[in-house]
């Protein structure tokens, strides 16, 4: 936890600070700070998209090799996305707030597909446990035995 010392703008006005996080379920809190407690707490889901960086800018490292010349894949803008009917992880065009190309990072690291959880109420902590959720993994062993490629999957944890 980290402090930090804090001289108020207008010291003769009550001491409550209002927090907001902003975004699409977005959460407020008013805190007394001569009062602060604990329990007053501001949650908010921290999604994110796993994109094809190439993709975004058109920049990639001087060491890397282009798979492509084709101008349009560098101005594609393509994310990790879910089928819901096969659920196949395919390349897609990102789309903001799309539930089946956000992404959450589990406390144990594991890539949790948001798309696939039923969703919550972000003023609540989630209730979510990590069996609950479906996690982005290779769909078999050749990846790590003969080195093949392999299509990315959702799986259980």
């Amino acid at each position: 936890m980290t402090s930090l010392d804090y001289a108020w703008d207008e010291p003769i006005l009550p001491p409550f600070v209002m927090l907001t996080v902003k975004g699409a379920g977005s959460s407020e809190i008013v805190c007394n700070m001569n009062d602060f407690q604990d329990s007053n707490q501001l949650y908010y889901e921290n999604f994110i998209y796993i994109a094809a960086t190439y993709t975004f800018s058109g920049l990639q490292e001087p060491s890397v090799r282009p798979v492509a010349s084709n101008k349009d894949a560098a101005c594609a803008e393509l994310v990790l996305d879910v089928s819901p009917k096969t659920q196949r992880v395919v390349l897609k065009k990102k789309e903001p707030g799309k539930r089946s190309q956000l992404w959450r990072i589990t406390g144990t690291g594991m890539l949790c597909h948001e798309g696939s959880s039923v969703p919550h109420n972000p003023h609540k902590p989630s209730p979510r446990s990590a069996d609950s959720c479906m996690i982005l993994d290779i769909a078999g062993l050749a990846a790590v035995t003969d080195n093949r490629y392999e299509p990315l999957m959702l799986r259980k944890p």
